[in-house]
């Protein structure tokens, strides 16, 4: 059990809005209310405590900033 853990948690990321596979990854949670057989495979960073408030965060950030 704990290399089966050990192995879904391994390869986090920071997410980052500009990269096209993490939104496709963030389409799919929406979609479908969850990440798939892998897990979430961002990191969550600090202030926030849901991982998807932080990647809605990310992505009006970079979008507001590019108008």
């Amino acid at each position: 059990m704990l290399f089966t853990m050990r192995g879904r948690f391994a390869n986090k990321r920071i997410f980052n809005p500009k990269d096209l596979e993490d939104l496709k990854a963030y389409k799919y949670f929406l979609k479908h209310n969850n990440w798939g057989k892998n897990g979430c495979p961002f990191e969550l960073e600090w202030p926030w405590i849901s991982m998807p408030y932080m990647i809605a965060h990310k992505i009006a950030e970079h979008t507001v900033k590019s108008v």
